[in-house]
């Protein structure tokens, strides 16, 4: 099914649930079709054309959703951008691609220096809000407040109003629906360019191994900015014409709301990456039951490899399948499947190919023979069409049809896959596949650095963290806070390094390249210090968050929470509350843990405990 056949296909049921979103928002097919068809009017009225590019960026899911879903009916070309991101980065990315309309956040439009008469402003509370008033008190609009709803959105819509669409009659399969920059040097970023013909076979695929239909209920709470976020989301429930739940953001904080919600919300499917099941199997005394459901079928783990111990660990507390999906962005998502089906179920493994073929070949481009390493290939109609404009890495990346992953694996006797190493340099922190050279680029920026590399080495709760090794001048101090101070300025939360170690020099081969092995075995050697047995329970907290979060103990308070101490995210919590328990030797429970706002209530939860003792 292609875009416009969906298009018409959801005309047919205009009062079902499209989305329900924070403060349980309810979107109907209905309300989505109507505002896409009012801004294929806004789009005509920038000039756009079949072809151009639309970059968006925003909090709002909602305009997310329905921008995309517009422009992909338009025929336009849409390029997801996380917020997050950094001016640099941005530069790089909208000089490769020229995007010919940019729909944002406001705070985006200075901070990434945008062309005012190509940006409209996302703004929906606020323009609601005014609007209101208006009504109320039957004020006529200002010249600004009228200047305004013409460069915001969706407040701009309303001057189409009543229009019929004027999307094309046919949007052709080969026309590109997205571009999305993966990891890369802010010089050269990496675009991932796919195609209507991959996308839409693609959800048709993902649609059948997950078994959804119209009655499904998809929670995903995922990055939209990233492939598993915006595909298996909002556009697989618009193509199986189902219901996308997003009512809270991902934080592992509080869990509570995930839980909670599978049964408020008649959840079926529910996505995760191996990073939040870690969380689960750490934080869920009292919510075992939480998807022991009539309605409930499994829980999907994309975006990174999963662990077989903590695969299964999770299936046995909370007694609920856990598919698991290997794919790249180069591939929509999925390409190889670990269930739901018995057939294609084997823990450890990442399972068996559908709907596209796979190879594993060696060195020699040889197939390997079961239980032997290789690389693994994938052919099929889901493969991107290539990077934009990079005609040289799409000659090594794709030949004869043939995708080189650059992950090693092997097949066994059943036909089960399993990956078991790398080629590439790409380190997935989190979900997020990151190239180390992006971060090495903005490290060799900062004064006093000679020389630098980044790595990923294993770690229970990321998959892999991020470890940079620097040789810096002798009169430079080598400080460790300043350092993180300087790259959280420049590199995305996902990007900055979980540890600093600073070196002498490097050991190089033959070739003159810096020697890896000797830096993960240094790693290893390396522990950060984390605790101290001097002060107060107050003052050890302090020290222990100064060291966990990166920050100069004068900075950490009894009020510091993740909203106003730098470093503090969902993944550093976790470091900090494991930290915390293995230093007093205490255990927290799961309510504990979700109570905790700031480190004061840590505190008093310790005392207790002690007291208890």
């Amino acid at each position: 099914m292609n875009i416009s056949e969906l298009f018409k296909k959801v005309h047919e049921f205009p009062k079902r649930t499209f989305a329900i979103l924070e403060d349980d928002q309810k979107i109907t097919y209905g309300d989505i079709i109507n505002t896409a068809n009012k801004i294929s009017h806004l789009f005509v009225s920038f000039g756009l054309q079949q072809g151009e590019k639309v970059l968006l960026s925003s909090t709002d899911k909602l305009a997310i959703a329905e921008v995309t879903l517009a422009a992909y009916r338009f025929g336009l070309t849409v390029i997801l951008l996380d917020f997050n991101s950094k001016k640099g980065r941005v530069k790089g990315i909208i000089e490769a691609c020229k995007p010919s309309l940019f729909i944002v956040d406001p705070n985006l439009l200075q901070e990434w220096n945008l062309e005012t008469d190509k940006t409209l402003l996302v703004k929906r509370s606020k323009v609601a809000k005014s609007v209101v008033f208006k009504k109320l008190f039957n004020k006529a609009a200002t010249n600004e407040a009228v200047e305004d709803s013409l460069k915001s959105f969706p407040a701009c819509l309303k001057n189409f109003e009543g229009l019929q669409p004027v999307f094309p009659k046919e949007v052709s399969e080969s026309a590109i629906a997205y571009i999305m920059y993966t990891s890369g040097s802010t010089s050269e970023p990496k675009g991932v360019m796919i195609t209507h013909a991959n996308l839409f076979s693609h959800l048709e695929t993902l649609k059948n191994v997950y078994k959804m239909d119209a009655a499904s209920k998809i929670l995903n709470v995922l990055n939209p900015f990233h492939a598993d976020g915006i595909n298996q989301g909002p556009l697989l429930s618009f193509y199986c014409g189902s219901t996308w739940l997003s009512p809270f953001g991902l934080d592992t904080t509080q869990l509570e709301k995930f839980y909670f919600s599978i049964y408020k919300y008649e959840i079926t499917h529910a996505f995760v990456v191996p990073t939040l099941l870690a969380f689960f199997e750490k934080l869920h005394l009292g919510f075992e039951d939480s998807f022991k459901t009539s309605d409930f079928k499994f829980l999907i783990s994309v975006a990174a490899q999963l662990d077989a111990r903590l695969w299964q660990s999770v299936m046995d507390i909370f007694k609920v399948k856990i598919i698991n999906v290997y794919g790249l962005t180069e591939t929509v998502n999925g390409s190889i499947y670990c269930g739901p089906e018995d057939s294609n179920f084997k823990v450890g493994t990442i399972g068996k190919p559908v709907d596209c073929e796979v190879k594993i070949v060696d060195e020699n481009g040889n197939e390997c023979l079961s239980n032997e390493k290789g690389e693994l290939l994938l052919k099929g109609t889901h493969i991107m069409l290539g990077y934009y404009n990079n005609a040289e890495e799409n000659k090594q990346i794709i030949k004869d049809g043939w995708l080189h992953t650059g992950d090693i694996a092997l097949k066994d006797e059943d036909g089960f896959y399993s990956i078991v190493g790398r080629k590439k340099s790409m380190i997935n922190a989190g979900g997020f596949r990151i190239q180390p050279e992006e971060i090495e680029e903005v490290i060799l920026t900062m004064e006093g650095v000679d020389a630098c590399k980044v790595i990923g080495v294993p770690d229970p709760i990321l998959i892999e963290k991020i470890i940079a090794f620097l040789k810096v001048d002798r009169i430079i101090v080598k400080d460790e806070v300043v350092c993180y101070k300087f790259l959280r300025a420049l590199l995305e939360p996902e990007k900055v390094p979980s540890q600093i170690i600073f070196v002498d020099d490097f050991q190089r081969g033959i070739s003159g390249k810096i020697m890896i092995e000797p830096l993960k075995n240094l790693a290893l050697q390396t522990k950060t210090l984390t605790e101290t047995s001097i002060g107060s329970n107050l003052e050890i907290l302090f020290q222990i968050a100064a060291n966990v979060f990166k920050v100069k103990p004068e900075e950490v308070s009894a009020t510091s929470s993740s909203i106003n101490l730098a470093g503090w995210d969902s993944m550093n919590n976790f470091i900090y509350i494991t930290t915390i328990e293995e230093r007093f030797k205490v255990q927290f429970s799961t309510s504990e843990i979700m109570s905790m706002k700031n480190i004061q209530d840590i505190d008093r939860i310790i005392t207790m405990k002690l007291k208890n003792v």
